[in-house]
């Protein structure tokens, strides 16, 4: 009988030991939640953890960064035939809406066989390309090249139909 009852005492011990071990466990999980939610609860939105001129500062930054990537690429895309739609990066700012910090556009790059109309491509291409100021290394590039394809027709004259 004596036998019995300290395998059953072993046996509560295990279960015992098995609740406090998700006891723990529980408690160490609530921790690191606790912990991670501290760490992300440094910044929210709104004008809460933001002194009033720092915000205004903050979210004029955002707004006109917006707009000066919005015209550049339209300007690209009205001044040459595209691929596709003008495509943005967004970045949420303080005020939790959306403003665009990049885009692109994607430039109808193929040429006619005909030398008169690929010289009015490449003319289109290094102009749409290269309108807008701050120019990417993207814009300059295709400028460049839309120049150099230019000089190469040139030289090429008549020979260029038979490509």
């Amino acid at each position: 009988m004596e036998l019995k009852n300290n395998f059953l005492s072993a046996s509560n011990i295990q279960m015992q030991l098995s609740i406090k071990k998700s006891e723990l466990a529980s408690i160490d999980k609530k921790e690191d939640e606790k912990s991670a939610f501290e760490k992300n609860d440094s910044v929210v939105l709104g004008e809460k953890n933001y002194d009033k001129n720092d915000y205004e500062r903050v979210l004029e930054k955002f707004k006109n960064k917006d707009s000066e990537i919005r015209v550049h690429e339209q300007l690209h895309a009205s001044l040459g035939t595209t691929t596709t739609p003008i495509s943005y990066s967004y970045q949420m700012g303080p005020d939790g809406k959306l403003y665009a910090t990049g885009g692109h556009v994607r430039f109808d790059t193929s040429m006619p066989s005909n030398p008169v109309e690929a010289k009015l491509k490449l003319d289109e291409l290094q102009k749409a390309s290269s309108a807008p100021e701050g120019l990417s290394g993207a814009d300059s590039s295709i400028a460049i090249a839309a120049n150099l394809n230019k000089m190469l027709l040139s030289s090429l004259g008549e020979n260029y139909e038979n490509r």
